[in-house]
């Protein structure tokens, strides 16, 4: 009988799961990251709002499973592409930004993420300082015009660190 509940619970556990429904309780994050997730980075007050779209040639350079992530606003050019942790962007070279790495260096993103995950990105480096969580298909054509969240801070070229997280 004991085992005919633990399937049952199981089974209900993967139903609401597969129809994204949460259950109450208290459980640690799947990502080993228990702190409650950062909300998106908002829009700038009284800002000219342009197209959140991606253009059909963005997309085609943004492989699935990957967060990528364009020097200037609109998505011009190769974007810098992530499917991992990274808990430093300046490890990584980019010669047409000021410091020559990706840190602090994205204007432009989408977020083509695998099985649903959102990816949470932080101005300092080791997942320090101000945090925002991008979920899957997020995307946006120009940071100039977004802030972090509950922060008057511009979300343009402020990006240092991301994790893939399942808490967005």
């Amino acid at each position: 009988m004991r085992f005919f509940r633990l399937a049952a619970a199981l089974a209900a556990l993967a139903l609401a799961a597969a129809l994204g429904l949460s259950l109450s309780g208290s459980a640690a994050a799947a990502d080993g990251h228990s702190r409650p997730a950062a909300a998106a980075p908002q829009a700038v007050q009284g800002s000219v709002s342009a197209s959140d779209e991606l253009s059909p040639q963005a997309k085609s350079d943004c492989p699935s499973t990957y967060f990528c992530f364009w020097q200037d606003a609109g998505y011009p050019g190769t974007p810098g592409k992530f499917s991992g942790n990274n808990t430093n962007w300046g490890a990584y070279s980019h010669s047409g930004c000021a410091n020559g790495t990706w840190s602090d260096c994205a204007s432009s993103g989408y977020n083509h993420g695998t099985s649903g995950l959102g990816v949470e990105v932080w101005s300092g480096t080791s997942y320090t300082g101000l945090s925002a969580c991008l979920p899957k298909d997020w995307s946006h054509n120009d940071f100039s015009q977004l802030v972090w969240p509950d922060t008057d801070t511009s979300f343009n070229d402020s990006i240092s660190s991301n994790f893939w997280t399942s808490n967005c």
